[in-house]
């Protein structure tokens, strides 16, 4: 009676395992927003061109999902439909004024889209980086938050709170690497403006959207947040750059490329992309995935025209149709 019991009971097992393992995405596709280049990379490639740095795509490659592009001077339309394709959205850092850009569009549409599909049950990661992670925060108070820093090109420990050794995106990093985060210089920031705590203490949006996972102080002692997670979406972010640490090579930056470091690194991007594992959209068929790719866009090395090694630029919506073209711009 017991070995029936025990048969049965293992049978059940097998079919929940089965069953949840069915709904992962073994094929995910993470959408990137671009943004408008330097002034220097504008009169090189024209005025009406757009960039995505490379590191954030080999970011998220390297963890196991394809990336979309989602141009930011596309209109509604256009950002929506790729937005009910892909399975999360990466915002990327970089520099643009509140509610004032076409990055600034992208992303209120995509974080609008990602809120109501969430809604709707259907589980649509947002990850926020440098400038995305200020934008996540400012999408959801509707308002500028933004505070002045002293932490560029600042690689720091950070300072976990309480909450983070049980939150979705550290708790199972690993003891080594949670201690690798709180003792060495690992974490690039790249800011001049933040989020200060109080923000989520005054703002009760804010409160009631994010919870704190780890602070900072800039070179003049002022604490920023440097890590967030979402309370009820899947939506999270980071004040530093987890990209730079494996792709970006510029000696003008102070990048940490400790094996701590890297591996922390390879930590988020997994973890961000086994969230979008969580969600089941799809392109309509191969050739529609295929058409969509960043591979379609050209890729150029811009290691002297800005502080990253490679970006992908889309000068307008027939990029799309172009091979992907490699070159070297000679300074």
């Amino acid at each position: 009676m017991i070995t029936n019991r025990l048969f049965l009971s293992t049978c059940l097992l097998l079919v929940v395992c089965h069953s949840i393992a069915t709904k992962l995405n073994l094929r995910p596709v993470v959408g990137i927003i671009s943004q408008r280049t330097n002034r220097e990379l504008e009169i090189i490639l024209g005025y009406n061109t757009t960039y995505i740095a490379a590191s954030y795509v080999k970011f998220l490659e390297m963890a196991g999902a394809q990336v979309v592009p989602i141009v930011s001077s596309w209109n509604k339309l256009q950002i929506k439909r790729v937005m009910k394709k892909v399975n999360g959205v990466l915002f990327p850092g970089g520099a643009a004024p509140f509610n004032e850009s076409n990055y600034w569009n992208a992303a209120k549409i995509a974080f609008e889209v990602a809120k109501d599909l969430n809604d709707k049950g259907i589980y649509y990661p947002i990850f926020g980086i440098c400038l995305g992670f200020e934008v996540l925060h400012e999408l959801t108070a509707g308002e500028k938050l933004l505070t002045n820093y002293n932490a560029e090109n600042y690689s720091i420990p950070v300072n976990f709170t309480k909450i983070a050794f049980h939150s979705r995106l550290f708790a199972n990093m690993g003891k080594k690497l949670i201690k690798g985060l709180q003792f060495d210089n690992i974490t690039i920031n790249m800011h001049e403006q933040g989020i200060s705590p109080d923000v989520y203490i005054k703002n009760i949006k804010i409160n009631k959207m994010f919870r704190i996972l780890s602070t900072n102080f800039d070179r003049n002692g002022k604490e920023f947040v440097s890590s967030m997670e979402g309370k009820k979406y899947p939506f999270y972010g980071t004040q530093w750059h987890p990209e730079k640490n494996i792709f970006e090579w510029t000696e003008i930056e102070n990048i940490n490329h400790s094996p701590t470091a890297i591996h922390a690194s390879q930590h988020i991007a997994n973890f961000f992309v086994n969230e979008a594992r969580k969600n089941n959209n799809h392109f309509a068929s191969i050739s529609d995935l295929q058409r969509h790719l960043i591979f379609h866009y050209q890729i150029i090395w811009s290691g002297g025209l800005t502080k990253f090694e490679q970006i992908y630029i889309f000068r307008d919506e027939s990029a799309l149709k172009r091979k992907s073209v490699h070159k070297r711009i000679g300074i």
